[in-house]
């Protein structure tokens, strides 16, 4: 056993592997379940149904989508609570429709985001290193319209206390909110991905 997951850890290192991910279609990890090593783009090509009930993830941090090819609503499963998510509530999902999953790429940068009020980077900046559960109340926000993500990976929140429809923030500049996935600036919260 210890010398398969020495291998496992050590071909992630080599060939730069995201990590590993179970889905099943029923809640409490029963059901069908497809394994992924890798991105799909779309769950019917590997036979497993359009329906996730409850997810595993064993390493890496993950974001499972609404439809094929990365659109739609964002659900991320990292490995916060063990990487374990029962029911699709823990992941903030308003169903159990999953069509595409995807690995998040993980930035080992110490943690910093800028956030602004304005498209473009311009208006009030605000400059995060840590996990924030209600920006309205720490720092007055609770409209973000632009983000320039310059080291770790996070993810935002639609509402405070890192609820409702959220979105994952790979290191890089985003313009607009729309450059994120959303449909509009409405924030509540933010916090770090966990992969490990």
């Amino acid at each position: 056993m210890f010398s398969s997951k020495l291998g496992s850890v050590l071909q992630r290192a080599f060939y730069g592997s995201s990590g590993r991910v179970t889905l099943f279609e029923q809640r409490n990890f029963a059901g069908r379940r497809l394994d992924l090593t890798s991105d799909c783009q779309k769950l019917s090509d590997k036979n497993f149904p359009d329906r996730c009930n409850s997810v595993q993830v064993e390493s890496g941090s993950w974001v499972g989508y609404e439809h094929e090819n990365f659109r739609g609503r964002q659900y991320l499963w990292d490995m916060s609570d063990r990487g374990e998510y029962n029911c699709s509530e823990k992941w903030c999902a308003q169903g159990d429709h999953i069509s595409s999953v995807r690995a998040v790429k993980q930035d080992n940068n110490p943690p910093r985001a800028q956030l602004f009020d304005r498209v473009g980077f311009s208006g009030k900046k605000t400059e995060l290193h840590d996990d924030i559960p209600n920006l309205l109340s720490r720092y007055s926000l609770n409209r973000i319209t632009s983000i320039r993500v310059m080291g770790g990976t996070w993810v935002l929140y639609q509402e405070p206390n890192y609820r409702g429809a959220h979105y994952v923030l790979e290191k890089k500049d985003y313009n607009n909110f729309s450059d994120w996935g959303a449909q509009n600036s409405t924030v509540g919260s933010i916090r770090k991905v966990r992969f490990n």
